[in-house]
């Protein structure tokens, strides 16, 4: 297959540009992402603190692919194909630690150090003096971190990661990445394309029709957006910021609106994406009111500010316009979500072992946490149907959308997504982007 045939190639029509749908649902272009793309391409496979200690392990797939993530000392992370060279064994599942300090396999005893270098091969007098140690060390994956995230690449010639990150890290400096703590660990299958599931977050552009409860405190018209390199994001301007909802959309003004009312709806709305903290505020202020003078959104922002400096959380440095900034973020290929200062909820979208009509969504909400807390271990759980938990009105029309999508993709009478030039410009930049890998 070659990424010029007609089925599969991005073209402009009547001044915008039209993604086929086959790119989502022919199993040729899923097997090209799986030679081309993800083999290739920087991705996220886990955060720092889930290998705190050295020995402790994490098992990372993508599609048919197994990698071992390893904390070898308490300063490096290093990743490996989780594969014996001796037999293919995989070596390690799930999450645990290695207890004797080196990585051993279950078949014939072989082990490694965490460096990946053999140390010892079981009657290995009786193996060929040909077979050196080079020959039989763990096969090695590159690592990347930032922002508590740690990144996997198996190609050994692959871009350097900070060129694949460019700018971001010195973008949303502020935000802190590498403070948060994850508050909830969700893993979530979907019938879909990975594609669906990222594209699902990364524009604003669908609220007023899907989320049409959001717009009496959301003014969804307000968003600029931006493409960073490889990735993208999408946010209020500072300057824009006073403008906020209701929508125009609408055709009611601020003051036909009860703010009490409208922040209730808010937080009920998508409670998810707040701790419990900000919870309380807001019981607070629909008791009491704001202040003369002050709306209850500011008063709002005010008391979750004094919040996280009573809790402990390090904010020195930060202004209180920096703590109030938000937006949604997406790392390509495949890691996206909205973002404040002290919380994000963060969605990781891959190919479901080699199916291109199913996806896993890892559904992390992470938050800041005061300096000296003590480390938690946060349960991860799987769901295999979505419908089984409630996650909250937002998510659960996000998420039943992501299946009629893939429904409707697949009707002869589907002509491909064309798509809004300024509030889907992120999906545009995202297509083209996995071009380049598709191409190279």
């Amino acid at each position: 297959m070659s990424i010029t045939d007609d089925r599969y190639t991005l073209r402009q029509a009547v001044g915008m540009v039209v993604i086929p749908g086959a790119r989502y649902t022919s199993r040729e272009f899923f097997d090209l992402e799986m030679e081309r793309l993800w083999p290739r391409v920087w991705q996220v496979a886990c955060r720092e603190e889930e290998v705190p200690n050295s020995g402790d392990y994490l098992e990372y797939t993508i599609g048919d692919q197994s990698i071992l993530i390893v904390r070898s000392d308490h300063k490096e992370i290093r990743a490996y194909f989780n594969a014996c060279p001796h037999r293919g064994t995989r070596l390690a599942s799930g999450v645990g630690s290695f207890a004797t300090s080196q990585i051993r396999c279950r078949y014939h005893g072989w082990r490694w150090n965490f460096d990946g270098e053999i140390a010892e091969v079981v009657d290995r007098h009786e193996f060929s003096e040909a077979m050196t140690d080079d020959l039989i060390c763990l096969g090695n994956v590159q690592v990347g971190q930032w922002g508590g995230f740690v990144f996997v690449n198996m190609d050994p010639n692959c871009e350097p990661f900070d060129s694949f990150i460019g700018d971001i890290p010195d973008r949303f400096a502020t935000y802190r990445f590498e403070n948060l703590r994850f508050r909830s660990y969700r893993t979530i299958v979907f019938e879909c394309n990975w594609k669906t599931a990222v594209d699902a977050f990364n524009e604003g552009y669908h609220p007023q029709s899907l989320h049409p409860q959001m717009l009496s405190w959301f003014n969804d018209t307000l968003f600029t957006y931006e493409q960073l390199g490889q990735h993208s994001c999408y946010y209020v301007p500072e300057d824009r910021q006073r403008e906020g909802g209701p929508s125009p959309r609408l055709g009611i003004k601020k003051e036909d609106v009860d703010p009490a009312e409208v922040l209730a709806e808010r937080v009920d709305a998508v409670a998810g994406l707040f701790p419990r903290e900000d919870q309380a505020v807001l019981e607070d202020l629909k008791k009491n009111g704001p202040p003369p003078g002050k709306t209850i959104g500011k008063v709002f922002d005010e008391l979750r500010l004094n919040a996280m400096r009573r809790g402990g959380i390090d904010v020195e440095g930060l202004t209180d316009k920096d703590l109030r900034g938000s937006g949604t973020i997406h790392l390509f290929p495949n890691f996206l979500g909205p973002i404040t200062h002290g919380n994000a909820t963060l969605y990781r979208a891959r190919p479901n072992g080699l199916d291109p009509d199913s996806t896993l969504l890892d559904y992390w909400a992470l938050q800041w946490v005061p300096r000296d807390a003590e480390p938690k271990a946060v349960e991860h759980k799987f769901y295999e149907d979505w419908t089984t938990k409630d996650w909250g009105l937002i998510n659960n029309q996000d998420f039943a959308n992501m299946v009629e999508v893939t429904r409707g993709m697949k009707s002869k009478g589907y002509r491909g997504a064309m798509l809004n030039p300024v509030q889907e410009a992120n999906l545009i930049h995202h297509q083209r982007v996995l071009d380049r890998y598709l191409s190279a």
